[in-house]
């Protein structure tokens, strides 16, 4: 099933488990939650994916999510843009799956196949992939020295010569 253009409102789900196979996403309205920590939104996400069924419980989702953000540099403070480019391939699995075998560990997205929500994949998606620390490239940053030099403090130390 090719959905052309499809734009989702954040509250609609998909039913995996009817339907035709593959779903091709190309578009999709999103407002990122306020408890995720990422910067502004520059530009509407590119969005191209495609989710195929391999079995009654297992999906695969591919394409790609490009989203550029303004992000603050964490040295100078000076706004800085942040694009990331996901290359998605990922499996998607029902929750239930994930509650009979807590004790396998993989890389697949969990969700209720009933009802399936494209803006938490999407939003895991990004989270994952974007980056930890935030730093501009202009020379008029400020830099801090590596800390790694440094000889590792050791307060029991006078004691256990005392030991020997």
């Amino acid at each position: 099933m090719y959905l052309p253009n499809l734009w989702i409102n954040m509250s609609d789900y998909l039913n995996l488990r009817e339907g035709k196979f593959p779903i091709k996403i190309d578009k999709f309205d999103i407002k990122f939650s306020d408890d995720l920590s990422l910067g502004i939104l520059k530009n509407p996400l590119i969005i191209n994916l495609s989710i195929d069924k391999l079995s009654s419980e297992i999906f695969i989702c591919k394409g790609i999510i490009k989203s550029s953000f303004i992000e603050s540099c964490q040295n100078c403070l000076k706004d800085v843009e942040v694009k990331l480019i996901v290359d998605t391939n990922l499996v998607i699995k029902d929750t239930d799956i994930l509650l009979d075998k807590s004790n396998e560990s993989d890389e697949s997205h969990y969700q209720n196949l009933k009802y399936f929500q494209i803006k938490k994949l999407i939003e895991e998606e990004i989270c994952l992939n974007y980056p930890s620390v935030i730093r501009c490239e202009e020379q008029d940053c400020i830099k801090f020295k590596e800390t790694s030099n440094e000889k590792k403090i050791q307060p029991f130390q006078k004691i256990r010569d005392l030991i020997e």
